[in-house]
């Protein structure tokens, strides 16, 4: 009996704090742009810091990327363009978003990703692109595959009346969200902490 009410306690509350998330200014309404071709498109641009050079910039951040796109932080991730003169990279990237683990549970997803980097006229753009998710690979089957298009968007991940998460995509969004903010965080900390 006890454990019936600690499980109905939990589900009470995981759904309060999806409630919440839906309507936070971080996961809200809004907050995954769609650019006019309908694809997720997360974008920023950073000032690069006084006296540091475009070169200098752009050289720090690609030995980031390098680092940050490795192994043990992700599984794979590649370059797809890199290009000295323009002061641009493009590194495609697969990695892990874990939701829940314990000793019992792991809800994890493989996402595939586009990360780029433009440093040009005295900022820093980075965008995060053709997000991907593989999600329960181990099932038969091999699970599903999904974009964030049909995912995590204001139309997939809400309910018809748009006050809170469905269950099953509204913690991709929330994920996905943390992930792009980790990563555009990180860009700006290191040309600012150096």
């Amino acid at each position: 009996m006890k454990k019936f009410f600690v499980a109905l306690l939990c589900s009470v509350f995981s759904l309060a704090i999806a409630a919440q998330d839906a309507n936070s200014p971080k996961y809200g309404l809004g907050t995954v742009p769609v650019d006019d071709n309908g694809t997720v498109t997360f974008s920023e641009t950073f000032a690069i810091p006084q006296g540091m050079t475009q070169d200098d910039c752009y050289n720090l951040l690609l030995n980031w990327a390098k680092g940050r796109f490795a192994k043990p932080y992700s599984y794979s991730g590649r370059i797809l363009n890199e290009d000295n003169q323009t002061h641009r990279f493009i590194f495609h990237v697969e990695e892990m978003i874990v939701f829940k683990r314990n000793a019992v549970v792991a809800d994890e997803s493989r996402i595939t990703y586009n990360f780029s980097v433009v440093v040009n006229n005295g900022n820093i753009t980075v965008k995060m692109t053709d997000i991907k998710y593989r999600y329960e690979e181990n099932r038969e089957g091999g699970g599903q595959a999904f974009t964030a298009e049909e995912w995590i968007t204001d139309d997939e991940a809400f309910n018809k009346k748009k006050t809170k998460f469905l269950k099953r995509t509204g913690k991709f969004r929330i994920k996905t969200i943390d992930l792009k903010d980790a990563l555009f965080k990180k860009v700006n900390d290191t040309v600012n902490d150096r």
